[in-house]
């Protein structure tokens, strides 16, 4: 379970660490009843994870977590959250290899640097911010559609 905090925390704080303050004091979250936690059937090959059910996480006490909430939400300084927490949930897809995975994964990302570059696009105030953001865009649907091909070639569903 330590494992799977430590995790999980890495994947919230990686896209957002340089965009927001420190890091919740993680030494609070002692005393937290993980075992209620319900975390579903395991992972098929080509799935994403299945989204968390949190109301079977009864009984941990949220005031602990900091301010892990906030960090995960859209701000005018950091537009990107919500974009990079779906990209990171989408990524969690297994393929029946580590080809397949890897290459199921990549897409995922591919997917959420289009996402947050459009978000650029729309929102950055940079004249040059916006133009790599739409030269990422295209970039990254290149990349995707290389990828989406490799599935296909080795029969396999593109995603």
């Amino acid at each position: 379970m330590q494992k799977y905090i430590a995790f999980s925390a890495m994947i919230f704080a990686a896209p957002l660490a340089a965009q927001t303050p420190p890091p919740a004091d993680h030494s609070k979250m002692q005393g937290m009843k993980h075992e209620k936690m319900d975390h579903g059937t395991p992972v098929k090959p080509d799935q994403a994870m299945p989204p968390m059910d949190h109301s079977k996480m009864q009984g941990m006490d949220h005031s602990k977590m900091g301010d892990m909430g906030e960090m995960m939400k859209n701000t005018p300084a950091n537009p990107y959250a919500e974009a990079g927490m779906a990209m990171h949930h989408e990524m969690m897809v297994v393929g029946t290899d580590a080809s397949e995975t890897w290459t199921r994964q990549m897409i995922e990302h591919h997917r959420g640097a289009i996402a947050m570059s459009k978000i650029a696009v729309k929102q950055a105030g940079d004249k040059e911010v916006r133009t790599m953001a739409q030269k990422v865009v295209s970039m990254q649907e290149n990349e995707v559609a290389g990828l989406q091909s490799w599935l296909k070639r080795h029969g396999k569903t593109p995603q």
